[in-house]
Formats: structure tokens, sequence, C-alpha cells
């Protein structure tokens, strides 16, 4: 195993996937700018590696990710919209050829729920809950969430999700489509890396390109939104409700 600590992250291969594990439990697995610069890292090392076909997404402990950690909120301030490593991190996985999977021990929260919209296959506990927190904080979705959960859901659904119910449960994600299957913790990580292994013994070409194919149509689209997206969010984060509601929640933080 390759460990890359400090970041927080821990990286495996074994039959020919990749995984990569959020291991930050004490921060309910929060992603830092540090964190996003290596997650950048590793999806450019598998996509290179003939040895890697396959990509897993896990966290340890009972929350997949907490979303972005808020300190980054003020570092990004200073950061121009498309320099900052989480806008490269949704790049590079928008991007990323090969087939990836999510593993959800936990609820998936902010750009923890968006970035399922790019995953290939996402498995989840009964009790994860998918959390669109961003109308709370007084910021809009990202990761071209804004564009794919409307595809999935319909209009009025995903203004329910994103605006009132800020999120839903593992039945509804499944119906939805954004979530494959719901497995028992106990067999959630095997149920995951048993269809990859399926898909690793593949041929490489082919699996690539029929992921290049049926993505091809809506590439263009979702590359506009993120970045339209991420200068909205950015504009946001200047706005004095949002410094109002990162201040409490950094305090109430520092409290737990």
């Amino acid at each position: 195993m390759v460990e890359t600590e400090p970041t927080g992250i821990e990286v495996t291969v074994a039959d020919r996937i990749m995984t990569i594990r959020l291991n930050r439990e004490a921060k309910r697995n929060a992603i830092t700018y540090y964190m996003y610069r290596e997650l950048v890292d590793l999806l450019h090392v598998a996509e290179r590696s003939e040895e890697i076909s396959c990509v897993l997404f896990a966290s340890t402990g009972t929350i997949f990710t907490a979303g972005h950690d808020v300190s980054g909120f003020a570092q990004g301030l200073e950061i121009a919209y498309d320099e900052k490593p989480s806008f490269l991190f949704m790049k590079a996985l928008v991007d990323f050829p090969k087939p990836v999977a999510a593993a959800l021990n936990g609820n998936a929260v902010g750009i923890g729920a968006t970035m399922l919209f790019h995953c290939d296959l996402v498995y989840g506990v009964p009790e994860a809950r998918i959390v669109f927190p961003f109308a709370d904080m007084g910021l809009i979705p990202e990761f071209a969430s804004s564009l794919l959960l409307p595809r999935l859901a319909g209009h009025r659904r995903a203004m329910a999700i994103l605006l009132h119910e800020r999120g839903c449960d593992m039945n509804t994600a499944v119906d939805l489509g954004l979530v494959n299957e719901a497995v028992p913790r106990s067999g959630l990580e095997p149920r995951a890396l048993q269809v990859l292994r399926g898909i690793a013994a593949l041929s490489p070409d082919a699996v690539v390109m029929t992921k290049k194919l049926l993505k091809a149509e809506e590439r263009t689209a979702i590359h506009a939104a993120i970045r339209h997206e991420a200068e909205s969010f950015h504009h946001l984060l200047q706005s004095p409700f949002v410094r109002n509601r990162l201040a409490a929640i950094k305090e109430r933080i520092s409290r737990d």
C-alpha cells in the first residue's frame, strides 16, 4: 500500500483497481485544498498507468465526506476560480477516461454529492444520504449538478432536492439513477470491487471507448456548466450572507 499522509488520503492498487480512500475521519473526511491536489495527481497517475483499469473512491469511518473543508473557502477568495484545486479536481474527474466507482459508507455532502454525477458506478449503504447543503450556505450547487440533476430528476424535483429538502435518501438516489444499488455496510466495498474486477477483465480499449461514447454528447455542456457555476460560486463567497454562514459553521466545528 502507498500511503499519502499527511494528506488524509490512502491509496491501494490491486486487481488493476486503484482505490482512493479519504482517511480524515476526525474531520468527517472533509477535503482540503492539499487533498484536491493529491486527488488530481492520483487521477493522472491512474490515467497513464497500463496497470490500472478502474478507480474506486471510498472512505474510512461512517461518512463518505462532509464535502469541502470550510477553511478552503477563505483560501479560495485569493485564487482565481479556475485555478482553485477544487476546480482542477472537477476537470480531472470529468475528463478521466477510465471507469470510476464510489462506495458511499455514509453521507455524501457537498462536493461529495456532486462528484457522484461523474462516477460511472455508485454503491451506498442504505442509511446514507446525498446532501446538497449549498442553499443553507448561500451558495449554488457545483460540479455541473445544476445541469445533471434536472436531467435525472426533472426540474421540479431538482428544485425541491436543492432548495427545500437539501438532499435525498438512498432509496430516492437509487430511484433517480444517481446510485446504482444500496448495499449493506459489510458488503459495500466487496460489491463495488466485484463489479470493477469484472470490468477490469474486459478489453481496456473497448471499456475506455464505451465510456467516451456514452459521455460524448454532454461533455461540452458539462464543462461549460462547471465553469459557469464555479465563477458564480466564487462571486457568492464574497457576499456578507455567505461570510456570516461560514463563520457560524467554523464556530460550530470548533466547539465540536
